[in-house]
C-alpha cells in the first residue's frame, strides 16, 4: 500500500490495529502523558529533536526509536476494515507527525502521525538500534478509551540494550498473533496492578545470556497447551494462570515458575543452568501430570524444587538431576536422569494432606548411574501406603548405586518390565524409620546393600542376589526376614527376630561384627561359616541350620572370628561348631551341638564369658550340650576375678570334654590370689586327657600365681598353692594438647606393637594433662591443670576411674592452688603407694609438693588439699642455664618417698633427699644424685624416668620424650628408640602394659577379642 493512500484516509477509523503501546522511562518530576528523554533535564526540548522514523516493508510497520526515545501508539476510530490509524510519537515532552512520503514517515512537528490499514499490515515491528532505549505494552485500547485485543503479530527487536515493560492488560486477539522478542541483553519485567500478558500462539522471548525475564502477575495467560513459549533468558521468573509449555528454552540462570500446569514442548525441551523452582496450581484431577518436564532435551542442571497438587514428572535424561525440595500433595514423583541426587537439607515428600492416593517415588538412569535419595527428610509414605519405584523405562537396566531412605515405611519395588531385572552394580541402601519391604521382584545386587531400619524389614524373596548385607534394624518386637540364592555375607544389628535363608554358603561377620538381641532367630544356609569378626547371637533363641550338614565354622584368616551367645541365651547348632585357629568360640549362654559336637582347632579358644552393655568382659558361665573336643595346642580361656560365683568362669558340657594337650589361659584381671583359694572351671559327663602346658606336678603360674590343677573323670578344679610378688613394668603413653586426648600404649617397650593403643578424651584444650595412680588400686587415672590465667591460680581435675574402664564423669576437683605459670606432675611424696599432687614453678626453681586424701575409685566432688612443701632444687632454667625440669622417678629404694630433680644437658640432676622426711613450708635442697647412665639425652628432651624392666625393687630407669620428632628413647635393656604419636605431643609413662584394649559396646554388636594376649 502507498503511504499517500494513508494519509488521505487519515480521518477515518482505525480497522485492524486497536492497541496502546505506553512508553516507560518516564522522570517522577513530568506529568503522566509526558515521556522524556534521559538528556531532557539538562537540555532545552527545543535544542534538539530526535525523529523516529518509520517504514513499511511487506505487511510491517516498522518503528525505529533513537536513544532514549519513548514511544506511544494509540488506536483511534472503530473495527471497520477501512479504519484510519493515529501514531503519537513523543521524545522529550514534544510531539511529532509525518509528511506524506512513500515507505518512510518523519516527524516534523504536527500533533498526530495518521495511516489507515485496510488489512496489509501484519505486523507491528518495533526496532532500537540505540542504547538508553524503553519500550511498554500497555493496555490496548481503541481510540476511545475502551479495551481492545491486539491483531497483529508484535515483533519486538532492540540491537543495543534497553529496557522493556508491561504495565496495563494486554492480550492478543487470536491464535495467529505472535509476540516475538529479541532483544539480547535487555530485561523484561511487569509493573504496577494492572500489568498482564495474555498470548494465544507459541512466543518468543529472547534477551540472551544476560537479561531477566519477570512477568509475576496473577492474570497473565501464556496460551495453555496449544501456546508454546521459547525463552532465551538469564533469569526467568513466570506466574501464569494457564498451562505453560516450553519449546527450545535456555534459562542461563535460575527459572521460577508458577502455571497451572508446567510441561515441555513435545520433542523439544528446555534447558536450565541455574536452580529450578516450579510450582503447579492445578488440582482438578490428582491423577494428571501436572510437572511433565520430560523431553529429550531437558536439562535442569541446578537444583530443582517442584510443588505439585498432582504427579511430577521430571526427566534429564542426558544431564544429572539434583533435587531440592520437591513435594507431591497426591503422591506421585517421576524421575529419570543419568544421576539423581540431593541437596543437604533437600527432601521428596509424597505424602498428601488428604490421604487420597498413595504416595511414591519413581526413579530410572538413563546410564550407569547414582541414585542417591537419602535425606532425612525424605516421606514417600502416606496412610494409604508409600513405595520406591526402581525401574528401566529410561534405557539402563544396570545402576550403579541406588541409595534411599524415607521417614515412615519404606515399599522398595524393582519393576524389570522392560529391558529385563534391574541390577545394581556397587551399592543399594534402603533406609526407613519403620518398615523396609521389598515388594514385587528380587533384587540383585553386585556390591554392598545396606539396609537401616526401625520397623520391619521384608527382603525374604530367595530370589534376590545380595553379595554383601548389612542390616541395622532396632525394634525388637518387629521380624526381619531375608533370602538369598547365592553366597551371602551378612553383618549388621539386629533386635528384631532374625529369619534369614540363603542357599548357598553365608557368611557371618567377615566385614563387620554381626549382634543379634533378645528375639534371637533362625539362619539357615547351605553352608554357615563365622569369618574374621564377632557374631554375637544375643540372648534369645538362636538356630544355625546348615543345610549341607557341615559343621559351622569359626574362622580368622585376617582378624579374629568370634562366635558369642549372650547371658541366658541359646544356640542350637545340630550340625556342630569347628573352632579355627584364631578364632573363639565363648559365651554365657548354651550351644546345643547335639552328636556332632565342638572341635576346637590348635590355637582356637573357647571361654566362657559376659559381656555388658558397656562392652565389659566378666567372667560367664557357659553350657554345651554335645561333645567339646580341645586340639592339642587349642586354648581353654580362663578370666578369674574373685572366688565367688560369677567371679570366674565356668564351662560344662552334657557330653564328653576332651582337652588332651590343650593349653590353659588364665587371665586375672582384678584377682588378687590367696593361697588356698579355689575355683572348679570345668565339668562334664567325661572329661578325657589333661591340659598340655602345665609342669610335672600338674601346676601353672600366672604373673607370679601358682595353680595346682586337678583333673578327675567329670571336672577340672584350680586351687591357688603359691603366690609371688610380682612387679609390672611401666608404658608410653601420650598427652595431646590439640585434642585434649590421652594416648596409652599397652604393649612393652622392648617389645613394641604401635598399633596396641586406646585413647581417652578428658578435659578441653588449653588444660595441661597428666597421669598418676591416685586412687591406688594399681591403674593410673588421667589428670588435669586447669589455668585461670597466667597470673592467677589454677585448679586440678582427676579422674577417679582406672582407664581401663574409663568413666567421664567419675572426677574430684581441688581448691584453687599455684600462681598461673606452673606445670603440673605427680608422684608419690609420703610413701603410701597412692600418686599424689605437683607442681613446677621455674622463676624460683621451685618444686610444689602437695599430699592427698585417700581418694577411692569412682569419687566425686572437690578434696582438700594435704600437707604442702615448697622446695626450691636447682636454679632456674635460661638461655644461657637451661635445664629440663620436672623430673620425677623413684632411684632409691631407701626413700620413703619418690625423688624430684631436672635434666641437665643430657644428665639427670636428683635431689638426695627423701621428701617424705621434709616438712610442710618451704625447704631448699642442695643435695642430688645422678642416676646412671649418666650422659642420656639433650637439653630439651623431656625427662620421662620409668620401671621400664619391671625392677623387682619398684625403682625406675631414665627414659626420654623428645617432642620435635614424637621418639621415645629408654635407657636400660635393648635401649629402644620408639616413634610413637604426633610432633607437638607430650610424652607419658605409666602402670598400663598389658591392660586389654577396651572393647565397643556390645549395643553396637562388637565382641573384644577375649584372650588377645594369647
Amino acid at each position: 500500500m502507498a503511504l499517500s493512500l494513508l494519509a488521505s484516509r487519515a480521518a477515518g477509523p482505525l480497522s485492524s490495529l486497536r492497541k496502546f503501546f505506553s512508553a516507560a522511562t518516564r522522570k517522577s518530576t513530568v506529568a503522566d502523558t509526558t515521556f522524556g528523554r534521559a538528556t531532557a533535564e539538562v537540555e532545552a526540548l527545543n535544542d534538539r529533536i530526535v525523529p523516529a522514523s518509520f517504514g513499511l516493508a511487506g505487511g510491517n510497520l516498522i518503528v525505529e526509536l533513537e536513544a532514549n526515545e519513548a514511544l506511544s501508539l494509540k488506536t483511534i476510530g472503530d473495527a471497520g476494515a477501512g479504519a484510519g490509524g493515529v501514531l503519537s510519537i513523543t521524545s522529550g515532552g514534544s510531539t511529532f507527525s509525518g509528511t506524506n512520503v512513500p515507505d518512510e514517515v518523519v516527524g516534523d512537528g504536527l500533533s498526530q502521525l495518521q495511516f489507515a490499514n485496510d488489512g496489509g499490515i501484519d505486523t507491528l515491528t518495533i526496532i532500537s538500534n540505540q542504547t538508553g532505549t524503553s519500550f511498554n505494552i500497555g493496555n490496548a485500547q481503541d481510540g476511545v478509551g475502551t479495551s481492545k485485543n491486539f491483531e497483529l503479530d508484535l515483533d519486538i527487536t532492540f540491537n543495543a540494550g534497553g529496557k522493556l515493560t508491561n504495565d496495563g492488560a494486554f492480550a492478543f486477539d487470536s491464535t495467529s498473533d505472535l509476540l516475538t522478542v529479541d532483544a539480547d541483553g535487555v530485561n523484561f519485567t511487569q509493573t504496577g496492578a494492572d500489568a498482564s500478558l495474555t498470548l494465544l500462539e507459541d512466543s518468543t522471548i529472547d534477551l540472551g545470556e544476560t537479561g531477566d525475564l519477570s512477568l509475576t502477575s496473577k492474570n497473565n495467560d501464556f496460551g495453555g497447551l496449544g501456546s508454546d513459549l521459547t525463552l532465551i533468558v538469564n533469569n526467568a521468573t513466570l506466574v501464569d494462570t494457564n498451562d505453560i509449555v516450553f519449546k527450545a528454552s535456555k534459562v542461563s540462570g535460575n527459572l521460577d515458575v508458577t502455571a497451572n500446569k508446567i510441561y515441555d514442548a513435545l520433542n523439544d525441551g528446555i534447558v536450565v543452568t541455574g536452580s529450578s523452582n516450579l510450582e503447579a496450581t492445578d488440582d482438578s484431577n490428582v491423577n494428571a501430570k501436572v510437572i511433565r518436564l520430560n523431553e529429550p532435551n531437558t536439562s535442569l542442571l541446578g537444583p530443582v524444587s517442584a510443588t505439585a497438587t498432582g504427579k511430577i514428572q521430571l526427566w534429564t535424561l542426558s544431564s544429572d538431576l539434583l533435587l531440592d525440595e520437591i513435594t507431591s500433595n497426591t503422591g506421585l514423583v517421576e524421575l529419570r536422569a543419568q544421576n539423581i541426587s540431593q541437596t543437604e537439607g533437600g527432601f521428596i515428600d509424597t505424602t498428601n494432606e488428604d490421604d487420597t492416593v498413595a504416595g511414591g517415588v519413581n526413579v530410572s538412569s538413563s546410564t550407569l548411574g547414582d541414585i542417591i535419595l537419602n535425606s532425612p527428610d525424605n516421606n514417600f509414605d502416606s496412610d494409604l501406603g508409600g513405595f520406591f519405584l526402581v525401574d528401566d523405562v529410561a534405557g539402563s537396566s544396570i545402576f550403579n548405586s541406588v541409595d534411599v531412605f524415607t521417614q515412615g515405611d519404606l515399599a522398595f519395588d524393582n519393576d524389570n518390565d522392560v529391558n529385563g531385572p534391574v541390577q545394581i552394580k556397587s551399592f543399594l541402601g534402603l533406609g526407613a524409620e519403620l518398615d523396609v519391604i521389598s515388594v514385587d521382584n528380587s533384587l540383585t545386587v553386585f556390591g554392598l546393600t545396606s539396609v537401616t531400619s526401625g520397623g520391619e524389614v521384608g527382603l525374604g524373596d530367595t530370589n534376590n542376589e545380595f553379595s554383601q548385607l548389612k542390616v541395622v534394624q532396632t525394634d525388637p518386637e518387629l521380624p526381619v526376614t531375608i533370602g538369598d540364592a547365592t553366597t551371602l555375607s551378612f553383618w549388621g544389628s539386629i533386635a528384631g527376630k532374625l529369619d534369614l535363608e540363603a542357599l548357598a554358603t553365608l557368611t557371618l561377620g567377615e566385614v563387620a561384627p554381626l549382634g543379634l538381641m533378645e528375639a534371637g532367630g533362625t539362619l539357615t544356609a547351605g553352608g554357615i561359616e563365622i569369618l574374621d569378626q564377632p557374631v554375637d547371637l544375643g540372648t534369645g533363641e538362636t538356630v544355625l541350620d546348615a543345610t549341607f550338614n557341615t559343621p559351622v565354622a569359626v574362622s580368622s584368616p585376617n582378624s579374629t572370628g568370634v562366635l558369642f551367645v549372650g547371658d541366658g541365651g541359646s544356640v542350637e547348632i545340630l550340625d556342630g561348631v569347628k573352632v579355627g585357629a584364631g578364632s573363639i568360640l565363648a559365651g554365657d549362654g548354651l550351644f546345643d551341638v547335639g552328636s556332632a559336637g565342638i572341635a576346637v582347632d590348635p590355637m582356637g579358644t573357647v571361654a566362657a564369658a559376659n559381656v555388658s552393655p558397656l562392652g565389659l568382659i566378666t567372667p560367664g558361665s557357659l553350657e554345651i550340650t554335645g561333645d567339646l573336643g580341645l586340639a592339642e595346642g587349642a586354648i581353654f580361656g580362663q578370666e578369674i576375678m574373685g572366688t565367688a560365683d560369677g567371679e570366674f568362669d565356668t564351662i560344662a558340657v552334657d557330653g564328653t570334654a576332651d582337652i588332651t594337650g590343650a593349653t590353659l589361659f588364665i587371665a586375672t584381671e582384678g584377682y588378687s590370689a590367696t593361697i588356698g583359694d579355689t575355683f572348679t572351671i570345668l565339668t562334664a559327663d567325661v572329661v578325657t586327657g589333661t591340659f598340655g602346658n602345665l609342669d610335672e606336678n600338674d601346676q601353672l603360674t600366672v604373673n607370679g600365681v601358682t595353680y595346682q590343677v586337678t583333673t578327675t573323670a567329670t571336672s577340672v578344679a584350680l586351687e591357688v598353692v603359691a603366690v609371688s610378688p610380682t612387679v609390672q613394668a611401666d608404658g608410653i603413653g601420650l598427652y595431646r594438647p590439640s585434642a585434649a586426648e590421652f594416648v596409652f600404649n599397652t604393649s612393652d617397650v622392648f617389645n613394641f606393637d604401635p598399633n596396641a593403643f586406646f585413647t581417652i578424651g578428658f578435659g578441653q584444650v588449653g588444660d595441661q594433662g597428666f597421669i598418676g595412680d591416685f586412687t591406688g588400686d594399681g591403674i593410673v587415672n588421667v589428670a588435669l591443670y586447669r589455668d585461670v590465667s597466667d597470673t592467677e591460680p589454677g585448679f586440678f581435675i582427676i579422674n577417679t576411674s582406672p582407664i581401663n574402664s574409663f568413666d567421664p564423669d567419675a572426677f574430684i576437683t581441688t581448691p584453687f592452688i599455684g600462681n598461673g605459670d606452673e606445670v603440673p606432675f605427680a608422684g608419690d611424696w609420703d610413701g603410701d603407694g597412692d600418686d599424689d599432687l605437683g607442681l613446677y614453678r621455674n622463676v624460683d626453681a621451685t618444686y610444689v609438693t602437695i599430699n592427698l586424701p585417700e581418694i577411692a575409685p569412682g569419687q566425686t566432688g572437690e578434696v582438700a588439699l594435704g600437707l604442702t612443701r615448697n622446695i626450691v632444687f636447682g636454679n632456674p632454667s635460661s638461655p644461657t642455664n637451661p635445664t629440663d625440669p620436672p623430673a620425677v622417678g623413684n632411684f632409691n629404694a631407701a626413700y620413703a618417698a619418690d625423688q624430684i630433680g631436672f635434666g641437665a644437658q643430657g644428665t639427670l640432676d636428683m635431689a638426695d633427699v627423701d621428701i617424705a622426711t621434709l616438712p610442710a613450708g618451704n625447704s631448699s635442697i642442695s643435695a642430688f644424685f645422678q642416676p646412671s647412665p649418666l650422659v642420656f639425652g639433650t637439653t630439651g628432651d623431656v625427662q620421662l624416668n620409668g620401671n621400664y624392666t619391671a625392677d623387682e625393687n619398684g625403682l625406675d630407669q631414665r627414659g626420654l620424650y623428645r617432642s620435635e620428632s614424637a621418639t621415645f628413647s629408654i635407657s636400660s635393656g635393648s635401649q629402644p628408640n620408639i616413634v610413637f604419636g604426633l610432633v607437638g605431643d607430650q610424652g607419658l609413662t605409666g602402670n598400663f602394659v598389658g591392660l586389654p584394649l577396651p572393647v565397643v559396646p556390645a549395643t553396637e554388636s562388637l565382641i573384644d577379642s577375649f584372650f588377645e594376649e594369647v
